[in-house]
């Protein structure tokens, strides 16, 4: 939350717009790193053949690694588009044109985009578009989720 904080301060405060994209089936998009295999679901299961088991390429919602996977795949993509991911936030990223700078935010399966150039910002849309299949929900009116600061504990 703190980096979300951060971007709306940030864009508050240079009078940007912040952009919102959703990314459909995000954790379906992350390929995982290690091997995983999953009993034959119920329905599906092959005559003579129940003792096998299928072995995953891609993550699926439920799997401790989907986040990972998804924040992997998606970091890749926009280092290979030139932005550089924050050295202290992993789901930060900048990219700066000339004068202008883009920031995008990471936050599960939504982005947040905002920056000093609105024509930067739509070339970006338009090419993750491309890349995943993504709902650009425009500018941000609204952001589900608390920014209240509740108090950790420490495990004991």
């Amino acid at each position: 939350m703190d980096t979300t904080r951060l971007l709306l301060a940030l864009s508050a405060q240079n009078g940007w717009v912040i952009h919102q994209m959703d990314v459909k089936s995000a954790f379906l998009n992350g390929y995982l790193e290690e091997e995983i295999f999953v009993e034959q679901p119920e329905g599906f299961v092959v005559q003579g053949q129940e003792e096998k088991v299928y072995r995953l390429n891609k993550a699926l919602y439920g799997l401790k690694q989907a986040l990972r996977s998804w924040y992997s795949r998606i970091g890749t993509h926009l280092m290979s588009l030139g932005f550089v991911k924050s050295p202290s936030e992993f789901t930060l990223y900048v990219k700066k044109v000339e004068s202008e700078i883009l920031v995008v935010s990471l936050y599960v399966d939504d982005l947040f985009v905002t920056g000093s150039d609105e024509e930067l910002i739509y070339k970006f849309k338009e090419e993750m578009k491309g890349a995943f299949e993504m709902t650009d929900l425009g500018k941000m009116t609204f952001f589900l989720g608390s920014l209240d600061k509740k108090p950790r504990t420490e495990p004991n």
